[in-house]
């Protein structure tokens, strides 16, 4: 096999036995475990093991109703379309990562993860069990992508599951304009920013950490540890906080 393009693979992420079987597949369109392990002279189990993580990461399909197991690979231009994605993401996040300063021995953990059950490990197991969490968010892009995930953490503030001091900046579109008596019912505090009309992120401040989740076709998000740079973005929520319009509670 072209060892150029095993490399080439391997630097876009994959080990050397996907790439492999991979190009096995796109050789032969579509194919068997065995003709896949005819052209990679790699035994039989391993190709199974190979094309289910291929398949997993949407790189392979199966093709049904056959009367043995036949596969095919995906477009090589959405592996592409990928790798241009995640660079993007990166890309997104460089600004902020660049500002976090050099001094080795107050160096920020930052972590970045760019799928949706990680984004709600972070969001369930760490931002709603603090005591205190700072929100500019969408509620609108969190249904989307979340579907049932705001009445679900209304439901637990209920049960007294969540910090109580939680305070809530969104703009004054209908869905959140719809939601924010929810919160105040579980005695959170929300207030209403016009200039947020079309944020497509969250952003959270909890625990001397900041929260960067994009919402945007792809959501991924960013969680920085540092008490320094939390500090000063509290200043900048709070300067917006004091702009914010009340949200009178019902009774």
């Amino acid at each position: 096999m072209d060892q150029d393009l095993i490399k080439l693979l391997e630097n876009s992420g994959f080990t050397q036995k996907e790439a492999q079987v991979y190009l096995a597949l796109l050789e032969l369109s579509e194919g068997t475990v065995s003709q896949i392990a005819k052209t990679t002279k790699l035994k039989r189990p391993i190709i199974y093991v190979v094309l289910e993580g291929l398949i997993k990461r949407g790189f392979a399909n199966e093709l049904p109703e056959r009367k043995v197991n036949v596969y095919q690979p995906i477009n090589p231009t959405v592996i592409l379309g990928q790798l241009k994605m995640s660079a993007k993401n990166f890309a997104q996040m460089l600004p902020i990562l660049q500002t976090l300063g050099n001094d080795r021995k107050k160096k920020p953990k930052i972590r970045f993860y760019d799928n949706k059950e990680d984004i709600l490990k972070i969001w369930d197991g760490e931002m709603n069990i603090a005591q205190e969490a700072f929100f500019i968010s969408s509620y609108q892009k969190i249904e989307e992508h979340f579907p049932g995930k705001i009445a679900e953490w209304i439901d637990k503030a209920q049960k007294g599951l969540t910090g109580k001091g939680f305070r809530h900046l969104i703009a004054d579109d209908p869905l959140e304009l719809e939601l924010a008596p929810k919160f105040l019912k579980v005695d959170q505090n929300v207030r209403i920013l016009s200039e947020l009309r079309g944020l497509k992120m969250d952003f959270t401040i909890y625990d001397n950490k900041l929260a960067i989740t994009s919402l945007e076709e792809n959501p991924f998000i960013v969680v920085i540890e540092s008490p320094e740079l939390v500090a000063s973005m509290q200043m900048i929520f709070e300067l917006a906080w004091e702009k914010g319009k009340r949200v009178a509670r019902s009774a």
